[in-house]
C-alpha cells in the first residue's frame, strides 16, 4: 500500500491518514487522532470534518469519531471516480484523433497527387529530377534501358532492372558513370522512382498513351512502404558490374572452386577434392565475391554466368557436368 492510498479519490493527505487510523480504532477523539497523526489539534479536527463531509466518518454521541465501513463509504466515491475516468478517456481519444489529423495525419489528397496528361507528366518528372539532392532510386520493368536524363551534380542513381530485359541496348548505363549502380531482379511490380526518400513517382505503364496518369506520393506511410519495397528488392538483386574484360583473370584453383560451386558442392567436399583446407576454399570464394561486387554465392554464380566466367571451367572435377565421376582431383600447383 502506498502512503496515500486514497489520493486518487481526492482526499487530502491529512484525511487520507486519518481514515486509516480511524479504521484501526473503536472510536477516538479528534485531539487524540491528531496526536497519532503528529499534527495540530486543528488539523486533526479538519481531517475529521473532511471525512464526515465525504461520508467516510461520523461523530458519535460520545464526541468520538468513528469510521464508516470502507465498502459503504468508498463505493460511491469509486463509482464517481470511475465515471470521471471513463469520460476522461473518451475525451483523450477525441483529442488524439484531432491531434493526428492536424499534426501527423495526411489526408488522401495530401499524400497522393494525381497528374494527368502527357505534358503535365513530363513537367512533373522534370521537377522530380531537378529537385533531387542526394539520390534517385528507380525500378525499370520491361526492356532494360538505363535512364539517360541528366540529374543535378553529385546525385547518385540506383536502378533495378528486370532479368528478362537485360539484353536491351544501353542496359548498363553510360560507360564509366561512377554515380550509377544497377542490379537485376526476377520481376518488378511497377515502374517507380524515389528521390531522396522524400517523394515517389508511379509513372504510367509503357504504351498507355491515350490518357496517361501518374501518381505522386508525398511523405506518408505509403511513401515509407514504397521505399522499404525498393530497399528489399535492391538487397536481393544481383549487381551488374561493367568491366572492360568480362573474362576476369583467375587462378586454376579459383576456376576449379567456381566449377564445384556451380555444381552445388559444399565447402568441405570442395576442400577434400582439391586437397586444401576448408578455410582456403572459403577465402577464395569471398575474394571472387569481392571481385564481382556481389553479396552472396547465389549472386556470384549468376554474375559468373552473365560475364562468361563459366565458359572455360575445367571439366575433369568430380561432380562437375562433363567431368569424370569418381576420378581423382589433381591438386593445383599454384
Amino acid at each position: 500500500m502506498t502512503e496515500r492510498p486514497f489520493e486518487a479519490l481526492g482526499l487530502s493527505p491529512d484525511a487520507d491518514r486519518a481514515y486509516s487510523l480511524l479504521v484501526s480504532t473503536r472510536g477516538v477523539a479528534a485531539a487524540e487522532l491528531a496526536r497519532q497523526m503528529g499534527v495540530s489539534a486543528d488539523r486533526g479536527q479538519a481531517a475529521c470534518g473532511e471525512l464526515a463531509a465525504r461520508g467516510l466518518a461520523r461523530r458519535g454521541r460520545d464526541g468520538q469519531w468513528y469510521p464508516v465501513a470502507p465498502h459503504a463509504g468508498f463505493r460511491p466515491l469509486l463509482s464517481r471516480a470511475q465515471e470521471q475516468l471513463r469520460l476522461g478517456t473518451e475525451l483523450l481519444d477525441r483529442l488524439d484523433v484531432e491531434y493526428q489529423r492536424v499534426h501527423q495525419g495526411h489526408r488522401a489528397d495530401e499524400a497522393v497527387q494525381v497528374v494527368a496528361g502527357a505534358a503535365a507528366i513530363r513537367r512533373r518528372v522534370e521537377d522530380f529530377r531537378g529537385s533531387a539532392r542526394h539520390e534517385v532510386a528507380s525500378f525499370v520493368p520491361g526492356p532494360a534501358v538505363a535512364p539517360r536524363e541528366p540529374l543535378p551534380g553529385g546525385v547518385r542513381r540506383r536502378v533495378v532492372f528486370e532479368r528478362a530485359g537485360l539484353e536491351a541496348a544501353g542496359a548498363f548505363g553510360p560507360p564509366g558513370d561512377p554515380l550509377m549502380s544497377a542490379r537485376v531482379a526476377g520481376r518488378l511490380p511497377a515502374r517507380l522512382g524515389i528521390a531522396d526518400r522524400e517523394v515517389a513517382l508511379l509513372p504510367p505503364p509503357d504504351g498507355d498513351d491515350a490518357d496517361p496518369v501518374m501518381l505522386v506520393v508525398l511523405p506518408s506511410p505509403l511513401l515509407d512502404t514504397l521505399t522499404a519495397l525498393f530497399d528489399a528488392v535492391w538487397a536481393g538483386g544481383v549487381p551488374l558490374v561493367r568491366r572492360p574484360d568480362a573474362q576476369q583473370p583467375r587462378s586454376a584453383l579459383r576456376s576449379r572452386i567456381l566449377a564445384m560451386l556451380v555444381s552445388g558442392s559444399t565447402d568441405a567436399a570442395m576442400a577434400r577434392s582439391l586437397g586444401v583446407a576448408v578455410r582456403t576454399v572459403q577465402r577464395h570464394v569471398a575474394a571472387m565475391q569481392r571481385e564481382a561486387g556481389v553479396d552472396n554465392r547465389i549472386q556470384l554464380v549468376w554474375h559468373a554466368a552473365r560475364h562468361g566466367w563459366l565458359d572455360d571451367l575445367p571439366g575433369e572435377l568430380p561432380g562437375v557436368p562433363g567431368g569424370h565421376p569418381g576420378g581423382d582431383a589433381r591438386r593445383p600447383s599454384g
